[in-house]
């Protein structure tokens, strides 16, 4: 049974990434209106993504593979749902900009601090609320309930702006305490 269950947290986040196309389809057919199908599409690959993570926990079956993968996929998650509902016009640019470029620079370093540390990416507990209430926040402009979307996405963004931060300010720490005990 160890078997089958260390398999399930890598297979729910490739299912996470594998929605994508199927969200993007979804909302493409349903907007200018509110797309309810892909609101539970969204719902459920959020949920697939704390299930995951549980199961990795509950059962140790954490793997370095699911480590690095977890977090780029969900990254490459909200990149692809913003930049969604920018190109349907359902948010402004001015808007997505900023999760666009966090979410960016993120994937875009993650490959270089896999080759020079030795650690793996550290969700913070910032993180992971800001990931919540951002996707509720995008849940809201899916189903055309814009007051309550821009409520929760303004805090979702601040939580997420606040993240990107903490997750700068360690990775850097963490680098420069590397560095040191390398010509140390």
């Amino acid at each position: 049974m160890h078997r089958v269950i260390r398999h399930i947290p890598n297979f729910l986040t490739l299912a996470r990434l594998a929605a994508l196309p199927v969200i993007v389809v979804m909302y493409g057919r349903d907007v200018p209106g509110p797309s309810w199908t892909t609101a539970v599409i969204i719902l459920a690959a959020g949920l697939s993504d704390v299930i995951d993570g549980l199961i990795a926990r509950q059962f140790d079956v954490r793997s370095e593979f699911g480590r690095w993968l977890d977090p780029i996929v969900d990254r490459a998650f909200f990149f692809t749902i913003v930049a969604m509902l920018w190109w349907y016009d359902t948010l402004p640019l001015v808007a997505v900009l900023p999760i666009l470029l966090r979410d960016g620079v993120i994937l875009l370093l993650a490959l270089p601090v896999k080759r020079f540390t030795s650690a793996g990416p550290a969700v913070s507990a910032w993180g992971r609320a800001a990931n919540f209430v951002l996707i509720l926040g995008l849940q809201f402009f899916i189903v055309d309930l814009r007051v309550l979307g821009w409520f929760f996405y303004g805090i979702g963004l601040l939580l997420y702006l606040g993240s990107a931060g903490l997750y700068l300010y360690r990775g850097l720490r963490f680098y420069l305490v590397e560095r040191a005990a390398e010509q140390g």
